[in-house]
């Protein structure tokens, strides 16, 4: 149980406008080895500091690589109503995915530094960002990533902030040089392991005015075994006090999951649930995208890419985030919020930490100013409404403001083989499948499409039956197969005369073919088997049986 600091602002006449131009916090700076340097006699190269700008300072320990600045008056002065946050991760001697990004520290007023763990510093995270598998001797060198950050205004501009303290941007970047020293051309034994670039690129006009600001939590870890505020679970729990009401509050969340051991969370989409005062407020399953657009930039060989592309359907069967993209800042509506005593709890029921190992790093914190971020809301109660015979029908509630959606099919034949891709667009929320074909399941996936250039997270699949017709099963004369399970020979009893008989393991594999209504199985190992029955009248039948 945590309780937070808070910040309670009432609103200030405003006389001083601010114009919008452009500030370049960092340029080119270089980040180093968090498993490095750790004050046993070992020390950053001389370019770790010589490389950064006069002012900035380098909070630098185990699994901690940050550089520092303020923003000057001046600079605070020119960032106006909107703003945008671009960083350019540059590749040096890392060539894995690795967390980086962005943070806000509100530190006392007048202070030329401070230390990472000082008590009076608040911290916020403005973008949270994963790193591609780089090397760089391979171009692209750099990815960009990009932040619609129109609420961080709102807090450099609020005069009672401004007031207490300075605003200082924190660039941080989690590398290790290790891998590279031996993969990557030219870094046998260096330490440098990213440059970055980080720039707040601004529009409009900005009007100082006091809101509220609370900061809830800065990049604490949540699993089941260490890190939860209810022993077994994996849930936190924040309390706050508020003394006096917030009208069209915010709730800024940060969020992703690591941990890549064996069935780690990090290859796990789970349902995440967001609890105001008890009431659940909010649900998202990360990922729910393909991670194609970023494999440009992912130039050192991998085991998440390979070496051809995949369907968006095999990245949303596992993935959270993408190398090379960045982790959503998600927006969540709390409403007006009353006086007294709140809790935000956030909940991920189903994780699973195999061997104690993975996180999951939250940031929070309470707002009532909004991004300016355009989010597209995905679908809801996506399900199959309807299946006869070779036709499908499946519908979904809309949970925004769209009016289009985009639906995709694929089918699986009951030996897991894939094949086609369907895709149409649907002006009502629901999608029909016509002309299916016999011994094939189908899965959909759905999503909402905004606008051209945003859309919501994929939903789905959801599964059909087994696509049955006329000529299957039920059409047979007196069919039966027997005895199943079986320990010696399986026989099929039928009218109907066959053609032939293929038998398959699970996994697909084509393991026999006969043509006798009495199979010999003594020779297969204990499992289970389908068998395929094709018939001189067209007919086909599908049978899974057992040996014992």
């Amino acid at each position: 149980m945590k309780t937070k600091l808070l910040f309670s602002m009432v609103a200030l006449a405003a006389t001083t406008y601010f114009s919008a131009q452009n500030v370049s916090v960092f340029s080119n700076v270089p980040f180093y080895s968090m498993y490095h340097y750790l004050g046993e006699g070992e020390s950053l190269p001389a370019e770790a500091y010589s490389q950064i700008p006069a002012e900035a300072i380098r909070m630098h320990a185990y699994e901690r690589d940050v550089i520092a600045r303020k923003l000057s008056v001046a600079e605070i002065a020119t960032l106006g109503s909107e703003i945008s946050m671009n960083i350019d991760m540059i590749a040096a001697c890392d060539n894995y995915d690795r967390f980086a990004g962005v943070s806000l520290a509100l530190v006392p007023k007048g202070s030329t530094s401070y230390t990472w763990d000082q008590t009076d510093v608040k911290r916020i995270e403005l973008g949270r960002i994963i790193t591609p598998f780089m090397n760089k001797n391979v171009a692209p060198t750099s990815t960009p990533y990009s932040f619609k950050l129109n609420n961080f205004s709102k807090i450099i501009h609020n005069p009672t902030l401004a007031a207490a303290y300075d605003f200082w941007i924190e660039f941080r970047a989690d590398g290790y040089s290790a891998a590279a020293n031996n993969e990557v051309a030219g870094c046998a034994g260096q330490t440098d392991v990213f440059r970055g670039n980080l720039e707040f690129v601004s529009t409009g006009t900005a009007i100082p005015e006091s809101g509220f600001f609370l900061p809830l939590s800065y990049r604490e870890n949540l699993n089941n075994y260490n890190a939860t505020d209810v022993p077994g679970t994996t849930t936190r729990i924040v309390n706050f006090s508020l003394s006096a009401p917030v009208n069209n509050a915010k709730l800024f969340l940060s969020m992703s999951n690591h941990g890549a051991n064996t069935n780690g969370e990090e290859y796990k989409r789970r349902q995440h649930f967001v609890y105001l005062d008890d009431q659940m407020i909010f649900q998202f399953k990360p990922g729910g995208k393909s991670c194609e657009p970023y494999r440009v930039n992912n130039t050192q060989g991998n085991g998440i890419y390979g070496s051809t592309p995949k369907h968006f359907r095999s990245w949303l069967s596992f993935n959270n985030w993408c190398p090379g993209d960045a982790i959503p800042n998600r927006e969540i509506d709390l409403g007006n919020l009353t006086v007294g005593n709140h809790t935000i709890k956030i909940t991920v029921p189903d994780a699973v930490f195999v061997g104690g190992q993975g996180n999951f790093p939250i940031s929070m914190y309470i707002q009532n100013s909004e991004s300016g971020q355009i989010v597209c809301a995905a679908p809801t109660n996506f399900k199959i409404a309807e299946q006869i015979a070779n036709t499908l029908k499946v519908n979904w509630e809309e949970e925004g403001n769209s009016t289009n959606w985009e639906t995709v099919s694929s089918r699986k034949n009951i030996f897991n083989t894939t094949s086609e891709v369907f895709e149409q667009n649907s002006v009502i929320p629901e999608a029909y499948r016509n002309n299916l074909t016999q011994n094939w399941y189908y899965e959909m996936y759905v999503r909402s499409k905004c606008t051209n250039d945003f859309t919501s997270e994929w939903v789905g699949p959801v599964y059909s039956t087994l696509i049955k017709l006329g000529t299957e099963d039920t059409a047979l004369n007196n069919f039966s197969v027997y005895p199943n399970p079986a320990k010696d020979v399986i026989n099929i009893k039928t009218d109907d005369k066959i053609k032939k008989i293929d038998i398959y393991s699970l996994d697909g594999k084509k393991i026999a073919e006969e043509t006798a209504s009495s199979i010999n199985v003594s020779k297969y190992s204990q499992g289970n088997y389908l068998m395929m029955i094709y018939f001189e009248n067209g007919k086909t039948s599908t049978q899974k049986f057992s040996k014992h």
